[in-house]
């Protein structure tokens, strides 16, 4: 019996901008993506793995800045390192004129790819052994545009025609793409497939990149049995939703009966981590009551000095208590976002709804109430909802602080 180890990565997106982070932070973010990759890298060689997985959008872009470029190709080029496998996808598309796949143009910078690294460069799927397992291919199909694409890549007629599965031989497909009965919220569809697409596919395994969540498909029958599709997610994570841990997968597959067997695990790779609180400051008198309120739950979820958290603020506050983080807070940790959108002061909106309005804060506030309670789009009603709260504010307080976006952007 045979057992292959593969170590796969994905949605790396090196070089991302990183806008929403406050400028000192957006470097150290970069590297750390680059250290994510190198520790990929070395996880691999100290658990045997046979090969490097790569399903897309190692890079965020096509021509990303030099520095980034030589980060990744010095990653893969140290002794020891597995054969690697990447397939191009929707964000580092291959194309002749990208600098990071074009052997001509990397020459021209004195720079290229370890001889170790395949890269598939058409959209059409192509074999490759994987090198000391006769047994054993590795297929792929890439990106050649960034454009949405809409093509099948388990459609009909996108499939090699392959011999029916003995047992003995492991067919291994690297692709980027959507899984269409399993798309997050909010991701977008490129290179669609099925369930049914996937598992009735005559590859053993297949490992797919796009979407930044891990997840999989397994299977009791059809070509091999256990996980048969999976998603690594995004290495690291790359905004305040992508909560938890991130990193890789160790793909284990068994061969040599009746169905191979194939199992996973994670491989953690991002040393921060992303969490999602919310915080009722009802009742809160001042700034630093909220300040502490949100101290607590950060203690509670053990959020360290490295992590990022997304801190949602609920409840009513008093009138004349407007809100942002202190300065103390915010470097209590790696990154520090607070969404104060669904907190608001506590303003007597009925009143305003059941009086006839007699001075111009009650014609403004009775306006706004009525366009808001028309208004079914929900963006629209956020929008007219926050003017409401300004306007009401300048009434008040005779100022206007930007308190009910979030802060942290």
């Amino acid at each position: 019996m045979g057992l292959v180890r593969l170590l796969q990565v994905s949605d790396l997106h090196l070089g991302r901008p990183f806008g929403w982070l406050p400028v000192d932070r957006r470097d150290q973010r970069r590297r750390d993506q680059i250290d994510a990759l190198e520790r990929a890298v070395r996880a691999a060689i100290e658990r045997g793995a046979h090969a490097i997985l790569i399903p897309g959008d190692l890079f965020d872009i096509e021509g990303v800045e030099a520095n980034t470029l030589a980060s990744a190709i010095s990653a893969f080029d140290i002794a020891g390192c597995p054969p690697v496998f990447i397939a191009p996808g929707n964000h580092d598309p291959y194309s002749p004129g990208n600098l990071q796949w074009n052997a001509r143009l990397l020459k021209l910078r004195e720079r290229e790819w370890p001889p170790h690294v395949h890269i598939f460069t058409a959209e059409e799927w192509t074999a490759v052994p994987l090198p000391g397992m006769d047994s054993v291919r590795v297929w792929g199909c890439g990106f050649t545009s960034n454009a949405t694409s809409l093509a099948r890549p388990l459609g009909p007629g996108r499939i090699p025609e392959l011999a029916p599965p003995d047992g003995e031989r492991v067919e291994i497909a690297v692709f980027h793409g959507s899984r269409e009965d399993g798309c997050p919220p909010g991701q977008a569809v490129t290179a669609p497939f099925s369930t049914a697409e996937a598992l009735g596919s005559p590859f053993t395994y297949l490992a797919a990149g796009h979407y930044h969540a891990a997840s999989n498909l397994t299977a009791t029958e059809g070509t091999a049995a256990g996980v048969r599709l999976a998603y690594a997610g995004s290495a690291v994570a790359l905004d305040v939703t992508e909560t938890g841990l991130h990193g890789g997968l160790e793909v284990r597959i068994e061969f040599g009966k009746r169905l191979p067997f194939i199992e996973t695990e994670s491989v953690p790779l991002d040393t921060r981590r992303v969490h999602d609180l919310t915080v009722d400051v009802s009742r809160c008198g001042s700034a630093e009551q909220v300040d502490r309120r949100i101290e607590k739950a950060l203690d509670d979820s053990a959020v360290g000095d490295r992590d990022l958290a997304h801190v949602h603020l609920t409840g009513r506050l008093a009138k004349d208590v407007r809100y942002r983080p202190s300065p103390r807070l915010q470097e209590r940790l790696f990154h520090l976002r607070v969404d104060v959108r669904r907190l608001r002061p506590d303003y007597d909106l009925d009143g305003y709804r059941d009086h006839e309005p007699v001075t111009t804060e009650e014609r403004f506030a009775r306006a706004l109430l009525e366009r808001l309670d028309q208004e079914r789009d929900p963006a629209q009603r956020a929008l007219i909802e926050s003017a409401l709260y300004y306007g009401l504010d300048a009434f008040r307080l005779h100022e206007v602080m930007p308190v009910y976006e979030e802060i942290g952007e």
